[in-house]
């Protein structure tokens, strides 16, 4: 994967940037991942960035912060 990708919360939902590239002296944001665990990307991805980025919101959630324990994307429910 030639992405540095970083997972951050800014709010609503898990916002995905690139460590590799930079626009307007920030990071690029490249995704974002809804609460309800949809994903839409921004920029071009290379497919292992996608897949990293697919099983982020399939699989894994964080919390708002360390004081604020409550998750950022909706809970998942084993099927």
């Amino acid at each position: 994967m030639k992405e540095d990708l970083m997972f951050c919360h800014l709010g609503n939902g898990v916002t995905v940037c690139d460590r590799q590239r930079r626009k307007y002296g920030d990071y690029m944001i490249v995704a974002h991942i809804s609460y309800n665990r949809k994903i839409r990307y921004y920029e071009p991805l290379s497919d292992a960035a996608m897949e990293r980025i697919e099983n982020f919101a399939k699989n894994d959630n964080m919390t708002v912060s360390v004081t604020q324990p409550y998750p950022v994307l909706e809970p998942i429910i084993n099927k």
